[in-house]
């Protein structure tokens, strides 16, 4: 018996303030030797654990357990949201700084010099990472949101297509592929071949029209420059599976090929002559005249290759009527007697007979006349350049009564077959008189007379707002590379053909 009552009276002593918090985890706290409720906010005896164990069945302690517990489960949720917001935020923010560097066309790569200007003067500005992280973690976010709005601009739409092949500074061949509809032109794609020919041009381009979702039979034109493999692509892979398809060999790209020819024409003895005379520093008044004569007659080229550059503009019912006018302007001189009396003042003063220096300047042009007839008289498109000078009104109502006939303008595949719905409209379309529209319209507000017409003819007002707007040019892709380029640094090993295709599609859009 006495031993059974030292074992009882040692384990009595064993308990303490500290047994109860342990029995009660996260109930009980102690403080100056008191067991106090966490819920309740009172002391409780803690000798005797029935005491304590009575306390946490009250209803009054298990009410205030459930309202703490709410409290905290609100608050905890209060914060969690405060850390995501906080975190989307930092993400919003960095992706907009990405946009706003693309925009200004600053390569991301210079944020790493800008990062102890926003460590210093921004509140939180050390949370900006540096261009390694904003490539691998944001930049493909941002891209994802730009190419939804690529998608919704152009899918399923009749684009126009424009392609070219770079060679870059590391020997890596580039394709760009643009697409234009109406007022917008995009670049939406950039590919890395390591072999270019008129297949793998081919092969590029369809699955981009399958991932915008743009059938076969829509697309309108394919833009290129003059290049074999661009025509041999065109001839052989796309226009099998795209009859519709009209390539446009792009006239500034023409424009330069005849510059370029008059300067490596070297066989012809005329063109010897002019050479010869430039190298003899002697004859300062020779050189005079030759100047004065390039700087009269290359500003027509000049005025000729800015029309045929311009993007963005609905400039393509005046494509052949501007051609009209070139075409005449060379061939003239070809056979000109007399250049003017600027240039015969100029000869003369400089003690020369004019016509010494007439032949070498009407042999200029042969040269020039000689390309040009290999590429404008036969250019693919030239039949739709014609039949789309019908969408400028002033061509209709200011010529003779056959250009009111709808059956010369079969190259518009819409006017080739009209319904009786259109065939009203055109009727109507004929019957404007001129107090109905501007005689002085032109590619300034030539978008705005056919929405005017809308209402009255939908019909034709659609089919005309998608041809006015047709390119002319490719000369948008060659900005592209551009870019491209400007993204080419000495720490291009860094960049990864994915972050390079990214960036050079946001930069240019």
């Amino acid at each position: 018996m006495t031993f059974s009552k030292r074992t009882k009276t040692n384990k009595a002593n064993a308990v303490t303030v500290y047994t109860r918090v342990t029995e009660h985890p996260d109930v009980f706290h102690v403080e100056s030797g008191l067991l106090f409720c966490n819920y309740c906010d009172l002391t409780v005896e803690w000798r005797h654990k029935s005491t304590v164990d009575s306390h946490c069945l009250e209803k009054k302690h298990l009410a205030q357990k459930k309202i703490y517990e709410d409290n905290q489960s609100k608050k905890n949720q209060k914060t969690l949201e405060t850390t995501l917001l906080a975190a989307d935020s930092k993400r919003e923010v960095i992706e907009e700084l990405i946009k706003a560097f693309a925009s200004a066309n600053i390569p991301i790569e210079k944020i790493n010099h800008l990062l102890p200007f926003y460590k210093k003067y921004l509140k939180e500005g050390g949370a900006i990472p540096q261009a390694p992280t904003l490539r691998q973690l944001y930049l493909p976010s941002v891209f994802k949101n730009h190419a939804e709005t690529l998608l919704s601009i152009f899918n399923s739409k009749p684009v126009c297509i424009i392609m070219d092949e770079l060679s870059d500074d590391c020997a890596c061949s580039v394709v760009n592929t643009l697409f234009t509809y109406r007022q917008d032109t995009k670049l939406v794609s950039v590919d890395f071949l390591k072999r270019v020919n008129n297949t793998t041009i081919g092969q590029t381009l369809l699955p981009i029209l399958h991932s915008y979702n743009i059938s076969l039979n829509i697309p309108r034109l394919f833009l290129t420059d003059s290049a074999a493999y661009m025509k041999k692509c065109f001839r052989e892979v796309l226009k099998p599976v795209m009859p519709q398809l009209i390539h446009v060999p792009c006239p500034a790209h023409i424009l330069n090929l005849i510059g370029r020819e008059y300067e490596e024409e070297s066989q012809n003895e005329m063109i010897k002559t002019i050479h010869t005379t430039l190298q003899n520093l002697r004859d300062v008044g020779v050189i005079t005249i030759y100047i004065y004569f390039i700087s009269i007659y290359a500003n027509e080229f000049v005025q000729y290759l800015d029309f045929f550059q311009q993007q963005n503009k609905p400039v393509f019912p005046f494509v052949e009527g501007r051609l009209q006018q070139l075409t005449a302007f060379i061939e003239s001189n070809t056979t000109a007697p007399y250049f003017g009396p600027e240039i015969e003042n100029i000869i003369r003063q400089h003690l020369f007979n004019p016509d010494d220096f007439y032949p070498i300047f009407r042999q200029a042009f042969q040269v020039a006349y000689n390309k040009f007839s290999a590429h404008i008289p036969n250019h693919p498109a030239r039949s739709l350049f014609y039949a789309c000078q019908v969408f400028n009104p002033q061509y209709i109502h200011l010529g003779d009564i056959q250009r009111k006939d709808i059956r010369h303008y079969s190259a518009i595949m819409e006017l080739d077959n009209p319904s009786d719905s259109l065939l009203c409209e055109w009727s109507i379309y004929c019957g404007l008189t001129g107090l109905e529209f501007n005689e002085n319209l032109d590619e300034t507000n030539l978008d705005n007379y056919w929405k005017n017409l809308s209402v009255r003819l939908p019909i034709l007002s659609n089919i005309a707002l998608d041809y006015i707007w047709l390119p002319i040019s490719s000369c948008a892709v060659e900005r592209s590379f551009s870019l491209y380029n400007s993204l080419l640094d000495s720490n291009r090993q860094s960049l990864s053909e994915e972050s390079l295709k990214q960036l050079n599609i946001l930069y240019f859009n």
